[in-house]
């Protein structure tokens, strides 16, 4: 009788640690499905709070552009880029005039008869 009380209790012991671990595992199970779920939620709200902080900074961007300061800034920058315009045309009109000078005293000298028959005066004196 004795080893059947002894067989019967490890059974039972047996049984006793198989629900245990039954009951850790759907427990576990539990906590990771609701471990998941408040993820899932979590990150429905991040994105959420993304959008909205994205929007912010749109509107504050658009705020910054219509502000004093943006409209300064905005104005400097127009006015950097019309005088930079102006100083390439002024560089231009002077490498012209330069190259202008130089093909003129390239042009042949008056003591050479044929250049001096062809060419006008320069100073708009007519020779008579």
């Amino acid at each position: 009788m004795k080893s059947s009380v002894g067989m019967l209790l490890a059974v039972i012991v047996v049984v006793a640690l198989f629900v245990f671990e039954y009951w850790q595992y759907k427990d576990e199970k539990a906590y990771r499905r609701a471990l998941n779920t408040q993820l899932l939620h979590l990150t429905e709200r991040i994105n959420v709070i993304d959008e909205r902080i994205q929007v912010a900074k749109n509107e504050m961007d658009t705020l910054q552009e219509k502000s004093i300061g943006g409209l300064i800034d905005s104005a400097n920058d127009a006015l950097i880029q019309g005088w930079s315009a102006m100083i390439s045309s002024v560089e231009k009109e002077l490498e012209r005039a330069k190259e202008g000078l130089s093909a003129q005293n390239k042009a042949p000298l008056p003591s050479d008869p044929a250049a001096s028959a062809n060419s006008a005066p320069r100073d708009g004196a007519s020779q008579h």
